[in-house]
This record gives structure tokens, C-alpha cells and sequence, in this order.
């Protein structure tokens, strides 16, 4: 008994040591797009389930096709596409950021080496640190309940049920919440990814705000201003604070650049699930399948207020450098001097001069170079997907009258 406690602790520490990064990088073996060694096992089965989940959506939309062909769509035939359009999106998310792998695999690196070689040595820190784990933890298992709701509720809205074929519906008993599973979570994995890299860039630009305002903490006095250690010091802690500040900043460059286009089809898939699942409320009063269209459009709200939520705190840590260097009062140690110290004086005037200028250029992290991701976006899609429900609730309720 007390070893199979040992061995429970040790497996909580290990998972615990990797942070905020435990949760992409055990996904990441089965169903993510950052290592291809095809020289491990893992690797292959990681292929085998990911090009199943494909082939099966594949099979679904002609499904639709067919049964489009026939004219034999009803409520069920209803719940079936927005089963099938579901899988879609999600494997087109997946693809979406498939597609910057290697920017974002470095981007992960990076962070993941800054917490466990610099953060996790800091009790405060490290505190934080297991905050935003567990909030990360908790937006990990709301999704996933989702995904378990998803193959019990709908089992027998399979689109491959249009074919009609005996052999092929006993099989799909098992293939359907195989392939639903699969494509639920290459969905997550993506979501998972961006909020740890959000959250991360916030915790960074965090920490690095303290050590601008903490620059000046250990002169005592203005005089200490006349010694030469003093410029040492002060000149190697700014020289090390500017340098972080730009390796931040380009790390955000190239973020912003590769979730331009998955931010956009985040709002594109949000917007239509709170929609398509508002119909299917109406349209399904009652039963299984009316809680899951309930649940659909509460995770996609979450969802979609995520990364709202994280863009915004983002943009605040990283205007918020300006507001710590005023804060550290470093006009009244970086008085002129003159002498030999006068020009190693000007340098560092100059340099905290420039990472305040570069503060004042607002961060943007764009929908496709349209709409800037923010807690005021979000609300702007809940409002449309309001009236796109109201719009497409009054066609269905006038459709009747015509016949």
C-alpha cells in the first residue's frame, strides 16, 4: 500500500513539474501536430487515429450528400448536420494551426523553459504559476465533458446511418464515438495551446513589469549614484530587463501572426455552434438532444470568452511595462553625471526611454485583420448570433404557413 502511494505521488509530481505545458504535451502524443518522429511508436498511432478522424468526416459529409440527393432530411436529419459540420470545424481548427507547427512548438519551448528554469525557483511566482495551472486545468475538463455529452447524447445521429446498410451500422457502433472522440479533441488540443500560450505571455510580461519597477530597489540612497558599482549593477539589470522586452515582443509578433486566421474561425465556429444549437433548441423541445444543444452553446460561449478574456489581460501587461518603470521613480536615480559616467548614464536613460515608447503601441492580436480579439468582440457575437437565432427562429416558425 505504501508503495502504490509513493507511486501516486511521484506521478502527481511529474505531472505537476511540467506546469502549465502538462496538459498540451500529453495531448500532443495522440493527437497533436508538433513532433512527427515517425521512429516512435507513438508517432504512427498518433498518424492512424488522426487520419481516421478525417476519413470518417469525409464519409459523414457524403452521408449528408446522399441524403440531401434523397430529400430525406427531417429532425433528425437536422441534428445529423450539425453533428457532421461540428467534426468539420474541428478537424479545419486543428489544420489551422497545423499549419505554423514549428513557430508554435517553439513558441511552447520557450515558455515552457522559462517556468522551470527561471519561475518555478521563485516561491511567489511558482504560487501564480499553479493558479493559472488549475484555471487551465478547469477550462481542459469542461471541454472534455462536452465531448462525452457529444457521443451519448447523439449516438443515433450518426450520418453515416443514410447509407442504410446493415453491416456498416453495426460497425459504426464503435466507430462513431471513436472518430467523435478524436475530432472533440484535436479541437481541445488547439484550444489548449492558444490558452497556455495567452496565459503564459501574460505571466511574462507580468513578472518582467516587477523587475522594471524593482530595478532602483536596491539603491538606498541618491548617492550611492556617484560609485561606479552602482552604474554596474544598474547597467547589467536593465541591459537584461530591455533584452527580455524584445525577446517577448518578438514572441508576440510571431503569435500574432499565426492566430490571425484561427482567431477568426474561432468566432466563425462559436458564432454558428451558439447559433445552430439555439434552433436545435427550439426545434427539439424536449429530450437528450435538446441539454446537448444547451451545453454546445455554453461551451462555446466559455470558449470564445477564453480567449476574449486572455487577449485583453495581455494587451494590459504589456501597456502596463510604462506605468511600472513610472513607478520605479528612475528620474531621481538616473540623474546626469558627469565625468567618465556621463555617456553609461545617457545609455540607460535612452534605453528605458525606448521600452516606454515601444509600450505605447497597442497590442493587437487580429481575427483575420478584421476584428481585434477582446472581451468587446465576443459581445458584439453574442449579440449577432441573438439576432441571426431570432432570424432563422422566425423562418422556422413561418415555414409551416406555407404549405
Amino acid at each position: 500500500m505504501a508503495s502504490l502511494v509513493k507511486l501516486l505521488k511521484d506521478r502527481v509530481r511529474s505531472i505537476t513539474a511540467d506546469g502549465q505545458h502538462v496538459i498540451v504535451n500529453g495531448m500532443e502524443q495522440f493527437i497533436g501536430f508538433f513532433s512527427w518522429n515517425l521512429q516512435h511508436r507513438v508517432t504512427w498511432l498518433k498518424t492512424v487515429l488522426i487520419v481516421f478522424a478525417v476519413l470518417y468526416e469525409i464519409s459523414a459529409i457524403a452521408a449528408m450528400l446522399v441524403a440531401s440527393i434523397r430529400g430525406s432530411f427531417t429532425e433528425r436529419s437536422f441534428t445529423m448536420s450539425f453533428v457532421t459540420l461540428t467534426g468539420a470545424m474541428c478537424i479545419v481548427m486543428w489544420v489551422s494551426l497545423a499549419v505554423f507547427r514549428r513557430d508554435l512548438a517553439a513558441a511552447v519551448a520557450f515558455l515552457q523553459q522559462r517556468q522551470r528554469s527561471i519561475h518555478e525557483q521563485r516561491p511567489s511566482r511558482k504560487a501564480l504559476l499553479n493558479r493559472v495551472n488549475r484555471y487551465l486545468w478547469l477550462f481542459y475538463l469542461q471541454n472534455i465533458a462536452q465531448v462525452f455529452f457529444w457521443i451519448n447524447l447523439l449516438w443515433n445521429c450518426s450520418p453515416l446511418a443514410v447509407f442504410e446498410l446493415p453491416l456498416l451500422d453495426m460497425a459504426n457502433v464503435l466507430l462513431y464515438p471513436l472518430a467523435i472522440t478524436l475530432m472533440s479533441l484535436m479541437f481541445i488540443h488547439t484550444l489548449m495551446i492558444v490558452s497556455m500560450l495567452l496565459s503564459g505571455l501574460t505571466l511574462e510580461f507580468y513578472w518582467l513589469g516587477q523587475e522594471f519597477e524593482q530595478m532602483f530597489g536596491a539603491c538606498r540612497s541618491t548617492a550611492a549614484t556617484a560609485q561606479r558599482r552602482y552604474w554596474d549593477a544598474l547597467e547589467r539589470r536593465i541591459g537584461s530587463c530591455v533584452t527580455e522586452h524584445q525577446r517577448l515582443l518578438a514572441q508576440i509578433s510571431t503569435l500574432r501572426n499565426n492566430l490571425k486566421f484561427y482567431m477568426l474561425l474561432n468566432l466563425v465556429v462559436d458564432f454558428s455552434l451558439i447559433t445552430f444549437a439555439g434552433c436545435q433548441m427550439v426545434i427539439l423541445s424536449g429530450g437528450d438532444q435538446h441539454l446537448y444543444s444547451i451545453l454546445a452553446a455554453l461551451t462555446a460561449c466559455l470558449n470564445m470568452l477564453n480567449f476574449g478574456g486572455l487577449c485583453d489581460l495581455l494587451k494590459i501587461q504589456v501597456y502596463a511595462i510604462k506605468f511600472r518603470l513610472f513607478s520605479s521613480q528612475w528620474t531621481d536615480y538616473l540623474r546626469p553625471v558627469s565625468g567618465p559616467l556621463y555617456n553609461r548614464c545617457r545609455r540607460i536613460r535612452s534605453s528605458t526611454l525606448i521600452v516606454m515608447t515601444r509600450t505605447e503601441h497597442e497590442l493587437r492580436i487580429s481575427c483575420g485583420s478584421v476584428y481585434d480579439m477582446s472581451l468587446a468582440t465576443c459581445w458584439a457575437v453574442l449579440q449577432f448570433s441573438y439576432s441571426a437565432f431570432t432570424l432563422l427562429l422566425s423562418f422556422i416558425e413561418t415555414a409551416p404557413r406555407g404549405h
